[in-house]
Parts: structure tokens; C-alpha cells; sequence
């Protein structure tokens, strides 16, 4: 009971639940399940957008300039497998061992040669090895300011001079939008996180500096309790700008996503792409 009480205490921003969820061996079916089912979430989009990213990305970049691409949370592959049919030289990062294994498997499969890594990408280290580097589906709005400026340091380090960065993240539009909830109940027989009966506390929570948190206590007839804790920061343009100017990038565009639809006020997410200083 003491540890439920100490749990369902308000974090502090950024603060790790007992369990980080993409390296939960207990959730690693749930995880690879969400990247190709978009209604999951946190899951990723359509075949189609996609195929439409990967085209963006090739006029952008074309490969003919920017032939080497680190795709980091590349997941299970799949824009990795797209842009390497494309003739990109690509390395994908994740540290999701399944994801990993998976894309692998997939690469094999289609006599793709992509250098897989399992790899967390706060702590890769690469340098000046790289012309484009992907940071796409609002993963960069997941982490930490500290882990946020390592990322940016180890991708600017990473790339040639004048390499470009995709990255997307969630806007000023999506931290008014977000709604503070909080619900308990026991789990349903289809339940995604365990098909153990358990007692799911479930909380969502605005913090200054348009920050926000889904928080997911699972409490276990044997008395396991299991917590994450998923965060976002929440962008308007000029802070993204700012944080990625004291990065050594210089912001070329914005887009409406990564897909490179026109820009949209008031959207929930947009894109852009960087250029190293």
C-alpha cells in the first residue's frame, strides 16, 4: 500500500515511472503491435503516409546529395526499409530489442542491406558520418530537456556539414487541446497492457511550460505495481527554433508534418526541417 500511495503521487517533469514501456519485456508485443496500427496509442500512421513521407523526404533530400540517413526510433522499419528501396544507405536506431529483431528479420526478408542498431539514441555516438537524420512521429517531444540537448548534440555531431534534420513534434495547439482526466477501473479480458486481471489507474495532467503526462499504474492481484509515466513538451515554432538554434541548427521550414503538407495554425503537431550550422 505504501509503495501505491508514493506512486500516485504528481511526478515531477520528466520523472521515470517504475517501468519505461518501450523496454518492458512484459509490453514488447503491445509496442511492436502500435506501429502498425495507428488506432493504438502512440502507434504509427498508415502505409500510405508513409509513402508520402519517404517521396518528401527524397525531394528534400534528394539521395543523389544526401545518401546516408540515420533513422532514429526507427521502430520495426518501416521508413527505413521505404527509403533504402529508394537507394538511401540507412542505419536504423532503437532501443526496443523486438522492433529491432523485427526489422532485421524484414530487411533479410526483402534483400534490404540496413545496419540495424539497438541502440538508445541519447547516448549514440556517431560523427560526421551522416547527410539526413530523421527524428519523426513526435519522438523528440517524448524526452527531457537534458535528454533533449544530448540527442540534438549527438545528431549534430553525427552529421556532414550542412546535413539536414526531419523531425516532428506536438504544438502549443495540442497542450490547450489536452484533457485532465483521471480514471480507475478493472481491466477488460482485451485489455492491451496484460491479459492479467489488474486494477488500472489512469491520469492525465497539464504542467507549466506546456508540458503533459498520461500516467498508467497497473496494481496486480500479487501485489506487483507497475507505473509509466509518458510525457510530452509541447512546441510553438519559436521555442523549437530557439532550442534547436542553441543546438547549432538553423531551422530551414516548418511543415504541416512529415509528409510536407503546408503548414497549419492551430494544428496538434507540425514538422520541420533543420540544417546544420
Amino acid at each position: 500500500m505504501e509503495k501505491l500511495l508514493e506512486i500516485a503521487q504528481n511526478p515531477e517533469p520528466f520523472e521515470e515511472g517504475t517501468q519505461e514501456i518501450w523496454l518492458d519485456p512484459d509490453r514488447a508485443d503491445l509496442v511492436l503491435k502500435s506501429h502498425f496500427d495507428e488506432n493504438i496509442p502512440g502507434g504509427s500512421r498508415g502505409s500510405n503516409f508513409v509513402h508520402e513521407t519517404v517521396h518528401f523526404i527524397s525531394e528534400v533530400a534528394p539521395v543523389e546529395k544526401y545518401k546516408k540517413v540515420i533513422d532514429l526510433g526507427c521502430g520495426p522499419g518501416l521508413y527505413s526499409q521505404n527509403l533504402a528501396l529508394k537507394g538511401y544507405e540507412v542505419v536504423g536506431v532503437d532501443f526496443n530489442k523486438k522492433s529491432i529483431e523485427y526489422a532485421i528479420n524484414e530487411a533479410k526478408k526483402n534483400d534490404l542491406s540496413i545496419d540495424y542498431r539497438d541502440e538508445d539514441i541519447t547516448k549514440i555516438e556517431i560523427e560526421n558520418e551522416f547527410d539526413l537524420a530523421l527524428l519523426i512521429y513526435q519522438i523528440y517531444s517524448v524526452f527531457s530537456p537534458e535528454n533533449r540537448k544530448q540527442i540534438l548534440r549527438n545528431i549534430h555531431r553525427g552529421l556532414k556539414p550542412g546535413g539536414l534534420v526531419l523531425l516532428d513534434v506536438l504544438s502549443e495547439a495540442s497542450y490547450e487541446n489536452f484533457q485532465q482526466n483521471l480514471m480507475w477501473g478493472l481491466s477488460r479480458k482485451d485489455n492491451p497492457f496484460s491479459d492479467r486481471k489488474h486494477l488500472t489507474l489512469y491520469a492525465t495532467m497539464k504542467y507549466p511550460d506546456k508540458v503533459t503526462l498520461a500516467k498508467n499504474v497497473l496494481v496486480f492481484g500479487d501485489g506487483k505495481i507497475v507505473n509509466y509515466n509518458y510525457w510530452n513538451q509541447h512546441f510553438t515554432i519559436e521555442s523549437l527554433e530557439k532550442e534547436v538554434n542553441e543546438a547549432g541548427f538553423i531551422l530551414e521550414k516548418v511543415y504541416a508534418d512529415v509528409n510536407g503538407g503546408d503548414y497549419i495554425n492551430n494544428s496538434e503537431y507540425f514538422a520541420a526541417v533543420l540544417k546544420k550550422k
